[in-house]
This record gives C-alpha cells, sequence and structure tokens, in this order.
C-alpha cells in the first residue's frame, strides 16, 4: 500500500547528516499546489543545520500561503484588496470601482476590515450593517460588495458560505420622481448667467448642453471637439465619460453600453457651441481654466453655490435629466425618453427619472346615475 501523501505545506522527517565535512540538514514538503519537493540547508553543526533549514522552510511556506488562495485567517481588509483587484481586472467600470473602493475605505476596513474571515460570522456582519440602516445607500452599497467579497471567499476556500448573504436586506426607499418645468430651467440658467458675471464657470452653457441632451455632467465635461462634436450636421456623440481612477481621466464610454449614442442638437445650442469652437484652444469642449478636464465634483460645487438661497437649492445636474426625460415621456414617448437618456431599458427611465403624471379617474357621469330616483 502506497505511502499517504504529506497534507499540503507540510513537511516529514528532517534527516540530518554530514556532506565533505560539512553538518547538513534536508527534508521532504509538500508545497501549496501539492508538489513534493526537497530542501537541504549546512550549518556549523547538525542542530543548527536543522534549525537552519526549518527556518528557511517556514519562510519558503509562508511565501506561498501569501501567494495562493485566501484562508480562514485572512483579514476582510485583504479580502477587500484581493476582491477589488479582481473586480478591476474583469474590466469592471471606473466609476463602479471608485463607489466600491470608497465603501471599502470609509466603511468596511474602518468598522470590520481587523476581523479574520473565521471571526466574520453572520451575527458580526449583519451588526454592522444594522448600525448604517439611517443611511440606506450607504448600508446597500456595503451589504453590496460583502456579499461580493464573501462570494470570493467561497470560492477560495476561505469560508465554507456567504455569511454575508444572510445578512439584513436592505430596501430602497422609492422615491417620487418630481421634474423640473420648462419656467424652473429658464429661471435657474439666469441664476448660472449671474453666477457667470462673477466666476470662471461656464454653468449657464453647460447648462445649455445638459438640457439639449439630458447627459450625465460626467459625459457633458467629457466631450471632445473632434470625436463628439459634428457641428455640420448638429450632432453630438456621447462617446465617454470623466472617472476618478487615481486622478481625473477621460473614460473611452460611457456609463453603460447603451449610454454611447448620437444626438440632435436643438438650434439654440448648436448656435452656442459653434461659437465656443471659434474661441476653443484645448481639445475639450468645456476644459478647465489650464486646458486639462475640468473635475465633476467643482463643477456640482459651483453649480451649488449659484443656487444659495433660491427656490432651486438642493436641485442637481441631474435634474436637468429628469426634466428632458419627463418632457419627452409626455410629448414624444418614453421609448424617446430612455434613448436620450442612453438607458438599456425603458422601465429604469420610468422608475428614476420620468414624473408620473396625475392621472383623474372621471367616472362621476356613470356614479351620478346612483343619486337617479327610479321612482
Amino acid at each position: 500500500m502506497p505511502r499517504p501523501p504529506l497534507p499540503l505545506e507540510t513537511w516529514g522527517k528532517v534527516r540530518r547528516t554530514t556532506v565533505n565535512g560539512r553538518p547538513m540538514a534536508s527534508v521532504y514538503y509538500r508545497d501549496s499546489t501539492g508538489k513534493r519537493r526537497q530542501m537541504q540547508r549546512y550549518g556549523r553543526t547538525e542542530a543548527n543545520a536543522e534549525a537552519v533549514l526549518l527556518t528557511a522552510l517556514r519562510e519558503k511556506l509562508k511565501e506561498g500561503e501569501a501567494d495562493s488562495l485566501l484562508s480562514p485567517t485572512t483579514t476582510v481588509a485583504e479580502l477587500a484588496a484581493v476582491w477589488l483587484d479582481e473586480r478591476k481586472l474583469k474590466g469592471a467600470p471606473a466609476g463602479t470601482l471608485s463607489t466600491y473602493r470608497n465603501s471599502i475605505q470609509s466603511q468596511i476596513v474602518p468598522g470590520i476590515g481587523s476581523l479574520r474571515l473565521r471571526e466574520a460570522t453572520t451575527p458580526r456582519l449583519d451588526r454592522f450593517i444594522r448600525d448604517r440602516m439611517d443611511r440606506v445607500a450607504m448600508a446597500r452599497t456595503a451589504r453590496t460588495v460583502l456579499v461580493q467579497m464573501f462570494a470570493l471567499a467561497v470560492r477560495h476556500g476561505a469560508v465554507t458560505k456567504n455569511y454575508a448573504a444572510e445578512v439584513i436586506s436592505v430596501s430602497a426607499k422609492k422615491k417620487i420622481v418630481t421634474a423640473l418645468k420648462g419656467p424652473d430651467v429658464h429661471a435657474m440658467r439666469a441664476l448660472f448667467l449671474e453666477y457667470d458675471r462673477e466666476h470662471i464657470s461656464e454653468l449657464y452653457e453647460l447648462a445649455q448642453m445638459l438640457t439639449a441632451t439630458g447627459a450625465r455632467i460626467g459625459e457633458i465635461l467629457a466631450l471632445d471637439w473632434e470625436r463628439d462634436i459634428d457641428l455640420e450636421h448638429g450632432v453630438v456623440r456621447v462617446s465617454g465619460t470623466l472617472v476618478d481612477d487615481d486622478g481625473l481621466r477621460r473614460q473611452d464610454h460611457p456609463k453603460s453600453e447603451a449610454g454611447n449614442r448620437g444626438l440632435k442638437l436643438p438650434p439654440t445650442v448648436l448656435h452656442m457651441l459653434t461659437a465656443r469652437r471659434v474661441e476653443a484652444e484645448y481639445p475639450m469642449v468645456f476644459p478647465s481654466a489650464t486646458g486639462t478636464y475640468r473635475w465633476p465634483n467643482n463643477t456640482r460645487r459651483q453649480w451649488r453655490q449659484a443656487l444659495v438661497g433660491s427656490a432651486y437649492e438642493g436641485k442637481t445636474p441631474r435634474d436637468y435629466r429628469k426634466a428632458v426625460a419627463t418632457l419627452l415621456a409626455r410629448e414624444v414617448n418614453v421609448k424617446a425618453a430612455s434613448d436620450q437618456l442612453g438607458h438599456a431599458t425603458e422601465g429604469i427611465t420610468t422608475e428614476f427619472y420620468v414624473e408620473i403624471q396625475e392621472q383623474i379617474a372621471d367616472f362621476a357621469g356613470v356614479i351620478e346615475t346612483l343619486f337617479e330616483s327610479t321612482e
């Protein structure tokens, strides 16, 4: 009967000997890949040679463990780093990676990052999520990240089941969509024009582009004269967006595949872009003062400042997407709104961007018959 193999990452009996007058120790071990290997070391004495050998062997197996699978002693923070690397390797959108990275750095690592995977039980993970339920969006993101992280840990054999999948679910509170009307859009542009007189912001023209396209602010700030603007045919192509990926850069595709689209421009905005093109010094349609891409967060900050104290304080560029979607849904159809915004399905447009129009049930005439006398 053949001898059973050594358990993974263990060694057999150490043999001491003397080779050419030099004390030596040798041993067979089985590495993390299952291969049987031999190691030997010399020393001043045979006992010293064995001590040197065992030290080297432990270091060797430790290196193999670091490069191999996750284990029950891996920390949650270490798992998060491995999971993020895998998401990046699979080509996850930079914006999605940024959202997940922020959740890990601001919530998961400070809260439970030091836990070993064997310690990250469902009750502990559940308590972590419950403590954050007062901020629904934050809790939902953290839960999503944990579920995917622990799915990776299961796949690597570090845990036997996905303990995060059993924690309390976090349901989003459905918000009623409210959209800006035409007079609101005009009034806000007037505020932006006033703000532009004292600041280098170009909010007025940015708001025009948002109105004309219903695009995201990152998509507008990523526009390039040569690849995206066709003044001859009055078309803008949404082909990318700006992302913060260890620094601001242009991602050569929008948030989703459906977001890659061409849009016909209204005459007012086409005229504005034609005038800008004549004065353009940089490849970007809306560059920063130094000729680089403009940070979306800086633009949002200026946007907020321009609306402080007005009836529109708290409104964001996303409200322009809702205004465009609602107008098109009512005047054309939901498909037109979905195509304009670059959504993969009309359901997304309807649920998050189109204001529901009040429906009045008019059956008063029929019900009136209940009040009529039959005598």
